[in-house]
């Protein structure tokens, strides 16, 4: 365990925040260096993997070694030489907007009785019927709140918003961080070195060897190269196989979504709330969890670091509307479609509420501000479109959207997306947002809503764009038209732990001070301890899970005997390809072919392919070739998929349904048992 984060951790920082240290320098304008750390390694993902994309089509190779280290030379000459020529961006340090007035006792009333309802839903006393009572008496508090904003004249924002000195707030923000990391490498701590969780590492650790072989993944899935480039390139330099690579790295994912979201909340309201922000994202959030347990890392990524940047990029330029707050809003939006398709969809329909309805208002009150933002789209799109030219085929998708012929590879794919999947239900909130993040950042939507802050136009856009956001995900979240409302669920914690983190920082800070009678004290107090402890109580619990396996069983470690046989399979790797039964236990065939050195051939069950969701870009057509093979040992249709294929071990798990390996046992003549344990069998064709 030690060796491989030796290996893996300097050369993760060496790719992956180094060569954007100087371009954030040059294009965020903050003083906080956390925040700008955040940046850093936002631009670094962004950049590195394109240029080395870049290279890679030039020289018509892969994500090779050498390709790795020109790329992340120039990257970082590049930005130490825009630093040195244009110098360090220059903004404000004070947040973009003061806090909103604290809550007066009619507000607290109702809201102590939702946490004291949500506790109960959390330690199992009431069940998720309590959602409805509760969400009734926040939206009460909410209204309550406005009620009390119209009776004091919406008199602005507290008069003690005295920030906390940079040594405690490094010092607290370090414990969130340290508790993210905990969440993520507790397992592996616990159980033994590797554990790796999520089913879909075996497919990542494909488009990683095939994006360092061949520069592409296109003939394995319709996936943006970002991840896969970045992952290659961190693969070659330290050394490490991709699957080796991932259950050293992946875990600290979570604690660069703490740092994503305490960057955005920090330049919004103050370093106090960027600190509350981060405690309520990598530690708390189900979402980002579920996305690392399941491996589906460039979702993470995408949804989970590199939009809340470009969310706090675009924040930033309406406050500070400058070419470099236009260039970081153009790489970091941009960026999104780099690395996932959902990442993709939600930044444009995000960005296209904010062309539609806040972009012509800044045009005609804040002309300055509006031309910036408009020339920071465009060169957002046109990046945009860069990304995605090749992976979705984006002119044949324009050409069939306008002109009725085929929409290609990306048309395709979200045509069978829509509406295949089923909407969870609501419920499932509090397994992907989590009781203080639903509740605390409903709390918080309510709060920021009326608000005016003080007549700050850039800061009443900011509240509304998280707003948006949140609300965007959770129509997503609750309609199988949207494509994809599994992931929206999850990706909704993000807007609502940084709506959460102001109105969790203003019950917590209760005191005689603040409060105009004992009544109202008592009330404050009792919302601070209701709020904290049931932030408490859901760390606590996320850290227990997070010590054990994983919920499902195909997000676990492989079963020995199949985790033998894919080693032996790489051991034994001559070239060519294997086919493998749908599931050996609950490995996928993917595992297999990950394991084993292999990229092809693919194979599902028949009725994931009669759902035609998800499938491989080549279609149906080699799935259900390998279900031929695997079914019929003889033949001539099986010698010209063995032929054509260049096939060189059939893999069977013994105890898959509807898939005997025996008839493959009693043709000795043709295929003789290369490998074999209580599990598996590897079946070798004779003429190989």
């Amino acid at each position: 365990m030690l060796l491989d984060l030796i290996r893996a951790v300097p050369v993760a920082l060496l790719v992956g925040l180094v060569p954007g240290y100087f371009w954030a320098r040059c294009l965020a304008a903050t003083d906080d260096l956390a925040e700008r750390l955040a940046y850093a390694i936002a631009l670094s993902v962004t950049l590195v993997p394109a240029v080395a994309l870049i290279f890679s089509s030039i020289l018509g190779t892969g994500v090779t070694t050498t390709v790795s280290i020109i790329s992340v030379v120039l990257v970082f000459a590049a930005g130490l030489a825009a630093r040195l020529l244009f110098g360090a961006a220059k903004g404000s340090s004070r947040p973009l907007a003061p806090l909103p007035p604290a809550p007066d006792i009619a507000t607290l009333v109702p809201l102590c009785l939702a946490l004291l309802l949500a506790l109960g839903t959390f330690f199992g006393l009431l069940g998720g019927w309590a959602m409805i009572p509760t969400a009734a008496l926040i939206v009460l508090s909410g209204v309550l709140y406005w009620l009390s904003m119209r009776r004091r004249g919406e008199t602005g924002p507290e008069e003690t918003q005295d920030e906390a000195s940079p040594t405690l707030v490094y010092g607290l923000l370090s414990v969130a961080l340290l508790l993210a990391l905990a969440r993520g490498y507790l397992g592996p701590v616990l159980n033994g070195w590797p554990f790796p969780r999520g089913v879909d590492r075996y497919e990542h650790a494909i488009m990683t060897s095939m994006m360092a072989e061949g520069g592409s993944t296109e003939s394995f899935m319709l996936y943006p190269p970002g991840f896969h480039a970045l992952s290659a390139m961190i693969s070659n330099l330290s050394g490490l196989e991709p699957m080796a690579l991932f259950p050293a790295l992946a875990p600290a994912l979570l604690a660069l979504t703490s740092l994503s979201s305490y960057a955005l909340a920090a330049r919004l309201w103050g370093r106090t709330v960027g600190v509350a922000a981060a405690f309520l994202s990598g530690p708390v959030l189900g979402g980002a969890y579920l996305h690392f347990v399941e491996a589906r890392y460039p979702n993470f990524v995408g949804e989970q670091i590199i939009i809340i940047l470009a969310v706090a990029a675009l924040i930033g330029a309406y406050a500070t509307p400058t070419i470099r707050a236009g260039l970081l809003l153009a790489l970091l939006g941009s960026s999104a479609v780099f690395y996932h398709q959902i990442a993709g969809y939600v930044m444009a329909v995000l960005l296209a509420v904010v062309a539609l309805f806040f972009l012509p208002y800044l045009l005609l009150r804040h002309r300055r501000t509006g031309i910036f933002l408009l020339g920071s789209l465009a060169l957002l799109f046109v990046l945009a479109a860069a990304f995605a030219w090749d992976t979705y085929d984006l002119p044949d998708l324009v050409a069939g959207l306008f002109g009725g012929s085929g929409t290609g590879r990306g048309g395709d794919a979200v045509a069978m997306a829509i509406g295949t999947k089923p909407a969870n239900h609501p419920t499932y909130l509090l397994v992907t947002i989590t009781a203080p993040v639903l509740w605390l950042g409903l709390f918080g939507a309510m709060m920021l809503l009326p608000n005016r802050a003080g007549g700050n136009a850039p800061a009443r856009l900011a509240h509304l764009t998280l707003i948006v956001w949140a609300a965007l995900l959770f129509v997503g979240s609750q309609t199988s038209y949207s494509g994809f409302p599994d992931r929206f669920d999850r990706d909704l914690g993000a807007p609502l732990a940084l709506l959460a983190a102001p109105a969790l920082v203003l019950l917590l800070r209760a005191s005689p001070r603040l409060t105009p009678s004992r009544a109202a004290l008592a009330a404050s107090l009792f919302a601070a301890l209701l709020s904290a402890g049931l932030l408490v109580v859901q760390t606590t619990r996320n850290l227990e899970q997070a010590s054990g396996p994983s919920e499902r069983p195909r997000d676990r470690p492989a079963p020995p005997q199949v985790a033998a046989a894919g080693s032996w399979l790489g051991e034994n790797n001559g070239g060519g390809s294997i086919v493998a039964t749908p599931y050996l236990d609950y490995v996928p065939s993917r595992g297999m072919l990950a394991m084993g050195g292999y990229t092809k051939m693919q194979s599902y069950d028949y009725a994931r392919i009669l759902r035609a969701r998800d499938l491989p870009p080549f279609g149906e057509g080699p799935l259900l070739d390998a279900l031929w093979v695997l079914k019929h040992p003889t033949g001539g249709k099986t010698e010209r998929i063995m032929r054509e294929n260049d096939i060189r071990y059939v893999v069977f798990h013994k105890r898959y349904p509807g898939i005997s390996w025996l008839p493959y046992a009693q043709q000795k003549d043709l295929y003789r048992i290369a490998y074999q344990n209580e599990s598996v069998v590897i079946f070798e064709p004779r003429d190989t």
